[in-house]
């Protein structure tokens, strides 16, 4: 579980968003289970943690440099730009690699529609009721325009799967075709 205090400081539980895994903890990945064998519940935690620590520092660090180049200051820019893809293409890469991240294309969508759908259903839905209970308008105003986008998100993946899936059984069904016509 997450805990996130907000200013009134109370907590807040959410499950906690695990490549590969619902929220329930059911895996959607069952191919890439064998990598979870080789790596310990520690390091796997641990691997995830500092990965989104990686996630985060590139974000900010590409909003510092936008803001630093609004400012005039390309230098600034380019160090927090350089720093920022280092946290994503190398250090976050290498953490993702470790973990077997990245799996079939259908694997991937299927684990990101998994993560836009927590995001609708759960936790933008949970953020905007709360900001609102603690009279927080525009932040709960950001939540709610924030799970819409996810909204659209969640959609095109599931639309990306279905064409997948649809071009994969007409592969199989072309191959199959293909094989019987050798036969004659």
């Amino acid at each position: 579980m997450i805990l996130i205090t907000n200013k009134c400081e109370r907590q807040h539980s959410l499950p906690e968003s695990v490549p590969g895994i619902l929220p329930g903890g059911e895996t959607i990945m069952t191919e890439k289970n064998v990598a979870e064998h080789a790596i310990s519940a520690r390091s796997r935690k641990n691997l995830l943690e500092a990965m989104r620590g990686e996630a985060f520092a590139f974000a900010k660090y590409k909003l510092f440099a936008k803001q630093a180049r609004k400012n005039g200051r390309t230098e600034l820019a380019d160090l927090f730009d350089k720093t920022a893809d280092q946290e994503y293409m190398e250090h976050f890469a290498e953490q993702a690699e470790l973990l077997q991240l990245v799996g079939s294309d259908e694997q991937d969508v299927t684990n990101a529609i998994a993560g836009e759908s927590f995001e609708v259903d759960t936790l933008y839905k949970q953020f905007a009721e709360e900001a609102l209970e603690d009279g927080d308008e525009q932040v709960a105003h950001r939540f709610k325009e924030i799970r819409q986008d996810e909204t659209y998100h969640q959609l095109a993946f599931h639309e990306a799967l279905i064409k997948l899936q649809t071009t994969e059984r007409a592969v199989k069904a072309a191959t199959r075709g293909n094989s019987k016509a050798r036969d004659y």
